[in-house]
């Protein structure tokens, strides 16, 4: 009896873990489209706000990139800042405008990611932050800021940070407190710039 009794509620539990696996693999699937949509807006919203463009073409460049990650130059250069992604961002003629990279550098509390948008002559047209900063409220989540933030359109290459104000031409002031975070967002901004000088506009 006991035996039967067992074997009766391993078949119901398998039949339950079945119908959950069903159920779980239908809701994704139902679900699946509608993240990739969500993903896809931010992206091309991140884009946007750092280089307005007709076009975001993210395979022209695609095997520079390949090929700068496996040198690891640019990321040597730039305190271990790693390339993510790159897009040729073009007009409605098809001409590009200039290019969008996407890194992320060792902050306070984890990788910060950073959209970087860079014109032909290598000067920031701006970043922005497509995810969530891991960085602490009150002190790295300041990057968030205009006035932290702002600072980087219009820069070359080769920036670095500075403490306590006073930025010149090719620094960035620090956020208070917030020294790592602030130069995370440096190291990722110069890898992208070293990269289109160097594997792009050569």
């Amino acid at each position: 009896m006991k035996k039967d009794s067992f074997v009766r509620d391993a078949l119901i539990l398998t039949a339950i873990t079945l119908v959950s696996g069903l159920l779980l693999g239908a809701v994704y699937g139902m679900t699946k489209d509608q993240i990739e949509a969500i993903n896809n807006a931010s992206t091309i919203a991140s884009y946007q706000q750092v280089m307005a463009a007709e076009e975001y073409d993210d395979e022209t460049y695609y095997d520079a990139l390949e090929t700068a990650k496996s040198d690891g130059t640019v990321s040597a250069d730039n305190g271990g800042a790693e390339l993510i992604s790159v897009v040729a961002a073009k007009d409605a003629t098809g001409a590009e405008i200039g290019y969008i990279v996407k890194a992320q550098a060792a902050g306070y509390g984890g990788n910060v990611v950073v959209v970087i948008g860079v014109d032909s002559d290598l000067k920031v047209t701006g970043i922005s932050f497509p995810e969530t900063l891991p960085e602490t409220a009150g002190l790295g989540q300041r990057a968030l800021e205009p006035a932290f933030y702002e600072q980087f359109a219009g820069k070359g290459t080769k920036l670095s940070v500075k403490k306590g104000g006073g930025a010149g031409e090719n620094e960035i002031d620090a956020i208070s407190g917030a020294t790592m975070t602030s130069t995370a967002v440096v190291n990722s901004t110069n890898a992208a710039t070293e990269f289109v000088q160097n594997y792009i506009v050569k």
